[in-house]
């Protein structure tokens, strides 16, 4: 069989699946999201035991529990081997170490709220001062922010479709420019604000977002329902685009030699896009 080869603009990629003991659907049901900590491949299930580690090579290397984690949705690293995961119905995030042991957790006490923490949170992002931001999500039409400690410092956003406003914000990521990208899905778009939530412009061509993540010169990668995967310049041009092989790519990571690994539902896998030779 010849190689599965997929374009984004001027770079090629080629498409494989990592090596697992088991079928797919059994090792990746319900798959969420997917990212790089250090020299592994963490990948987030909604359901128990909720972590999937493999090196960067592909290789399956062990499961992992999250205690008290309901349904994972969002999982990020944050640097300095952190890494967040958003529990979208248990309506809180988790900080995590390098050894997955948690250090820091954003809660309201089960007892979620309208338009203030949580209400279905869906994904974690921390910016280069340390501040974290939390999607929130599917009971909410905001965005928190949260000093490093995790104290809530303030929250932007309300239900709508005007610029600065959400349907439902479905993940979140801090580019180079240290601008909040939420991905609006249910309105088509990819917002961009200010560090303290001044909406700057948005990104359109796309439907319904699913999952942000970026290249290291600033390329904005977006997973959306057509299935496919956008390459966006950061001054908002479309600069490549190829097909997803799930119906949703629900979660995206890029690894340290531009490998971009996608976290894919329906069927349920994990595929990576390796670099190729143009």
């Amino acid at each position: 069989m010849s190689e599965r080869i997929v374009g984004l603009g001027d770079r090629y990629y080629t498409v494989e699946s990592p090596d697992v003991p088991v079928p797919e659907d059994e090792l990746f049901e319900g798959i969420s999201d997917v990212t790089i900590l250090d020299d592994t491949v963490l990948v987030l299930r909604r359901v128990a035991p909720h972590l999937v580690v493999f090196g960067l090579d592909g290789r399956f290397l062990r499961m992992a529990e999250i205690a008290d984690m309901t349904c994972g949705h969002g999982l990020r690293a944050l640097g300095e081997g952190l890494v967040a995961a958003t529990d979208m119905d248990g309506h809180k995030v988790f900080v995590l170490d390098g050894n997955l042991n948690e250090t820091l957790r954003l809660d309201c006490g089960n007892r979620p709220r309208l338009q203030a923490p949580f209400n279905h949170p869906t994904d974690c992002a921390r910016s280069s001062d340390g501040r974290l931001y939390v999607s929130d999500g599917y009971g909410n039409s905001a965005v928190h922010i949260f000093s490093t400690e995790g104290r809530h410092i303030g929250t932007f956003g309300s239900p709508g479709e005007k610029a600065g406003q959400f349907s439902t914000p479905h993940a979140i990521l801090i580019d180079h420019q240290n601008r909040i990208c939420v991905a609006d899905r249910e309105n088509h778009r990819v917002q961009r604000f200010t560090a303290d939530g001044e909406y700057v412009d948005e990104v359109h061509d796309v439907y319904k977002p699913m999952a942000l993540e970026m290249l290291a010169d600033g390329t904005l990668l977006c997973t959306d329902q057509t299935p496919r995967l956008s390459a966006i310049s950061p001054d908002g041009v479309l600069v490549g685009r190829c097909r997803t092989f799930g119906t949703f790519g629900h979660g995206l990571a890029v690894a340290p030699d531009g490998t971009i690994v996608v976290a894919e539902m329906l069927p349920n896998r994990l595929s990576f896009l390796r670099p190729a030779a143009n």
